[in-house]
């Protein structure tokens, strides 16, 4: 007799994809905020700066890792 729960796979699948929407929902709040704060031409400080720029940095080594693990192989025509 099938089962009607999801199995183990299923659920943890469901639970990594939830905890990704929610960690992109931030990002994306995160993202908003600071460029309003950025468009309201407040002085930032140094260490402001520098905290802004290590952080895009982080994100932009997280996301090309990814590309590159993730990009689709290209076809070799024949």
């Amino acid at each position: 007799m099938p089962s009607t729960n999801l199995s183990a796979r299923e659920e943890a699948d469901a639970k990594r994809k939830n905890e990704l929407d929610h960690t992109l929902r931030e990002f994306g709040k995160s993202a908003i905020a600071l460029c309003d704060v950025m468009d309201q031409g407040r002085f930032l400080t140094d260490m402001e700066l520098l905290f802004i720029e290590n952080h895009f940095q982080v994100v932009q080594m997280a996301y090309v890792r990814w590309k590159r693990k993730h990009r689709p192989v290209p076809l070799d025509p024949i």
